[in-house]
């Protein structure tokens, strides 16, 4: 008889940041809301209002639910939430960035999503920073406009397991939606 599967507080952790860590993006920011507008919204629900992790839905792993509502998944849950707010609000400085076509914010996830993606943060010894990244163009391809960037060697040190240079892109499909990714796809020519 083999023992049942129980899911740990890694595994967890990672499916934690790969929700957080938006793959998909919408075009653009949504302006903040007015005055008005946050006056007449409804009060926000207590689980959100508290950096919790959402509720459990009906089609998910039970165990998988029952440790999302223990103590220690919650602590680190709202730990991963705080450190992606406070690197959300740190204004790196690069030289592509403002040139690359794209809005300020999607230029800013790119760093953000590469240290996500290797497990770093800011406060990490020597993550990537958006200085570190090397903006090569977009180009039109066959699923869409991709903008490159190349990714540093040391990011090696960090988890990458890719043979070769290794780029971080943002793909824009035909229907305009945006993608982030990041492997060993190269740029054009």
């Amino acid at each position: 008889m083999s023992a049942p599967s129980r899911t740990t507080l890694p595994v967890a952790l990672t499916a934690c940041t790969l929700l957080a860590g938006c793959l998909q993006q919408p075009p653009d920011d949504p302006p903040p809301p007015t005055p008005q507008a946050q006056e007449a919204a409804p009060a926000m629900a207590p689980a959100a209002a508290a950096g919790q992790p959402p509720t459990s839905a009906g089609n998910e792993d039970p165990a998988l639910a029952a440790h999302m509502q223990t103590p220690e998944f919650r602590r680190e849950y709202r730990t991963k939430q705080e450190q992606l707010q406070t690197e959300a609000d740190v204004q790196e400085k690069a030289p592509w960035l403002g040139s690359t076509g794209l809005t300020e914010a999607q230029e800013r996830s790119v760093p953000r999503y590469v240290r996500m993606e290797l497990g770093q943060s800011l406060a990490s010894a020597d993550p990537v920073l958006a200085e570190d990244l090397q903006y090569i163009g977009h180009f039109a391809e066959l699923d869409g406009t991709v903008y490159y960037w190349r990714i540093p060697d040391k990011a090696h040190a960090h988890g990458d397991t890719h043979a070769g240079p290794a780029y971080v892109y943002i793909r824009k499909d035909t229907a305009g939606v945006f993608y982030t990714d990041w492997g060993n796809r190269t740029p054009p020519g």
